[in-house]
């Protein structure tokens, strides 16, 4: 799967490449022929201005070579005022029956074919236009003398430009096929990258759907057990079954925590977790959030201590913050022996507030700590502690949703702190 994958997004991230150096490449070569015709007409025209204006009467001749009038030169007659036309320009006056009257020294024709161009240059209806004469392209620019005695047609000879833009088309497709080799292993590298955390994600989701799955079949497991001996004793009253119904009616209340904490969780995920958001006094929100756990240490022969002597406002959801405190204080008092103590104190530091849960219980081993905030992950494998590895998850993401940030630091056998750090009295956006 992950193979075809990015071999897709590679093919993809390739083909816009192309297109794009496609487009670019048909760009460049049309830019470079609409300019280079622009420049070549505005010669055209210049030479038949200076021609009817008398500044002109003849233009240079080029040397001899293969396929050139061999006549003699004539002196030629070019205004001193800016530079000559370029080598590939010539023209030619024509009688009003159409037989040539004067043809530029520097034409490169021979009689026959200089005719021939002259002539379909005559026969043609535009004034301005492109002819082929023997495989050569000529551009021609017709106007009739200012004497009403004939027509002065000027020709171009496009050869130069022609090779001019296979050039650069062949320049350009090169460096083409350059950059689609290299944005192929670009692409494919880039495709790589993008796999990371994808293939993070699906293990994630892989890791999730096993965990909960092992932890749902757990609780259903005993609840069925509990179920078939019921169901065995019909004739027993429902007192004397309490011990059964019991156990079913504690693992069902797991088994809806455990639900409940994965609809959070995926809310979370997909940002569908709203805060309802108001002015706090956290110090109030940590005393209603630690009364029930005063029972609990009772209970298990545990020192509980509260230390929030100030009022410290923030602006978040009680509901939330409560649930992290909760989450916190279940998670000493789980992992502290009889005669240990748990202390929670709420301090402010600049903008930012301060609530800390320490505790004097078995500590966390050094290779656990970088990862007790992920989902279902629990140091000890075992359920006698209770918990579903879901608890810390839900307050890392209640915390970092109202802009805070939890860390922990621990010792074996020493104990355990975490540090709950929030904005003073702030707005901040929900997740």
């Amino acid at each position: 799967m992950f193979q075809k994958l990015r071999l897709k997004l590679t093919l993809i991230n390739v083909a816009i490449i192309l297109a794009l150096f496609f487009l670019l490449i048909c760009g460049t070569y049309f830019f470079a022929k609409i300019d280079m015709t622009k420049h070549t007409q505005a010669g055209m025209q210049r030479i038949t201005a200076d021609i009817q204006a008398g500044k002109i009467s003849d233009l240079p001749q080029r040397p001899s070579g293969p396929g050139r009038d061999p006549r003699p030169p004539r002196p030629p007659s070019v205004s001193p005022s800016g530079p000559p036309p370029g080598p590939n320009f010539f023209f030619v006056k024509t009688s009003p029956e159409g037989a040539i009257t004067f043809q530029s020294s520097n034409q490169p024709l021979d009689s026959s074919r200089l005719t021939l161009l002259t002539n379909q240059a005559l026969q043609a209806t535009a004034n301005l236009d492109t002819l082929i004469v023997e495989e050569t392209n000529y551009t021609y620019l017709k106007t009739p003398l200012d004497n009403q005695s004939g027509t002065v047609i000027v020709f171009h000879d496009l050869t130069q430009e022609t090779n001019m833009l296979q050039l650069v088309l062949t320049t350009l497709l090169a460096v083409g096929l350059i950059c689609a080799i290299l944005s192929f292993g670009a692409s494919f590298y880039m495709a790589n990258r993008a796999m990371v955390p994808i293939k993070k994600a699906w293990r994630q989701q892989q890791d999730f759907l096993s965990d909960a799955s092992h932890e749902l079949r757990t609780p259903l497991t005993i609840i069925q057990t509990n179920l078939d001996i019921v169901l065995d004793s019909l004739d027993e009253t429902v007192a004397s079954q309490s011990k059964w119904l019991n156990n079913i009616q504690e693992e069902s209340i797991c088994m809806k925590n455990l639900v409940n904490s994965l609809l959070f969780l995926a809310r979370a995920d997909s940002t569908q977790q709203p805060l309802k958001k108001q002015l706090v006094f956290l110090d109030t929100v940590l005393r209603q959030a630690a009364a029930p756990f005063e029972a609990i240490a009772q209970q298990h022969s545990l020192v509980l201590e509260v230390h929030a002597s100030s009022a410290m406002e923030v602006h978040g959801d009680e509901a939330q913050l409560k649930q992290v405190i909760a989450i916190l204080l279940d998670n000493a008092s789980r992992h502290t022996a009889p005669g240990g103590k748990i202390s929670v104190s709420l301090s402010q530091a600049g903008s930012k507030i301060i609530l800390t849960v320490s505790d004097s219980g078995e500590g966390i081993a050094a290779e656990h700590l970088d990862k007790i905030f992920d989902r279902f992950y629990q140091v000890d494998k075992s359920r006698n502690k209770g918990g579903s590895g879901l608890g810390l998850s839900i307050a890392k993401s209640i915390i970092e949703s109202h802009g805070g940030s939890i860390t922990v630091t621990s010792t074996p056998g020493e104990g355990t702190i975490f540090t709950v750090q929030l904005p003073y009295n702030s707005m901040f956006n929900s997740i």
